[in-house]
């Protein structure tokens, strides 16, 4: 009786350490995109450099740029519009360029912060209620403007200023995830280590530990499976929204956003996996004694081979 009960106290540990590991990979990423600009800033600046991206931001760029100058009957639209866009483009494939996106995302990750936790909607990084998220292309266009006017397209001199937006993320869903975003970031500082402990107890608690340890590791990898297939079920929602401008730049977006969070499931799997076939080899199950009793024969045979390939050779005679 106490050893069924010793079983479902274990259980019940092991199903409670598999789903607190999942909630703190989720929570620890929440927490390290919204806290840490570092981080935020690593994650996003190769973004400068994804031509999806780039191709995005010279049509928002142009497509500014050239609805002002509309007002200007003297200039051919077609003409104003090759010379702009091909100033964009080579704005964009410059090093400069990546320079300016790091600094506005920089700038913006404070922004992105409030907007996460709903505490704020403008700065760089401004949101709406509709869910979309998007960047400032303010800098960018100051530059852009700059280039034009050394090309002799003094024109730009009588705009006004310019702040072009660059969508960042569309969601229906992204206001009514605020709370859980809160949520999710408190728990990140708590969470980890209650998995931790329940992973501990469930394994004191097992009748068997080893096969504990095992089952432990399994729950922590179905854990993490599951919580793959959900991000691709949501990725492959994300990327359906037909309000999206351009869905090759989203992906981009989102791959670069959500890389961490997959590379940190993906290390929780292996070492799951790791844990659950450690434990089942080292149980006491009657497989496991076998293929330990199998294991231990090859390892005398190996040495013998290997001794006797360093036999002594009879030298010639004297």
């Amino acid at each position: 009786m106490m050893r069924a009960i010793r079983w479902i106290v274990c259980s019940l540990l092991i199903v409670l350490a598999g789903l607190g590991s999942a909630c703190s990979v989720v929570a620890l990423f929440v927490h390290t995109q919204v806290n840490d600009t570092d981080s935020y800033v690593d994650t996003v600046a190769p973004l400068a450099s994804e031509p999806a991206v780039q191709t995005a931001v010279v049509d928002r760029l142009t497509e500014e740029l050239t609805q002002r100058l509309d007002g200007f009957p003297q200039l051919v639209t077609r003409q104003a519009e090759r010379l702009v866009r091909e100033a964009a483009q080579s704005l964009v494939q410059s090093d400069q360029f990546a320079t300016l996106w790091t600094a506005a995302n920089r700038q913006a990750h404070a922004q992105l912060a409030a907007m996460v936790t709903g505490r704020a909607t403008d700065g760089i990084v401004r949101s709406d209620d509709s869910g979309t998220v998007t960047l400032s292309l303010e800098p960018v266009m100051t530059e852009l403007r700059t280039n034009l006017r050394d090309r002799g397209f003094t024109v730009v001199d009588r705009l006004p200023k310019l702040d072009p937006q660059f969508e960042i993320l569309q969601s229906d869903e992204l206001v009514r995830a605020r709370d859980l975003s809160n949520t999710l970031d408190r728990a990140a500082v708590w969470l980890p280590w209650v998995s931790v402990a329940c992973a501990i107890a469930a394994v004191a608690v097992a009748p068997r530990r080893m096969r504990g340890l095992s089952l432990l590791g399994l729950a922590t990898a179905v854990a993490m499976i599951a919580l793959l297939v959900a991000l691709a079920v949501v990725r492959r929602v994300y990327l359906q929204n037909s309000d999206i401008p351009s869905s090759e730049a989203a992906v981009a977006v989102y791959d670069a956003l959500a890389v961490s969070l997959v590379s940190s499931i993906r290390v929780l799997l292996a070492c799951g996996v790791a844990v659950a076939v450690v434990g089942y080899v080292a149980g006491g199950s009657r497989s496991a004694t076998l293929m330990r009793a199998r294991i231990s024969q090859l390892i005398p045979r190996g040495s013998e081979a290997n001794s006797s390939t360093h036999r002594e050779v009879p030298g010639p005679p004297r």
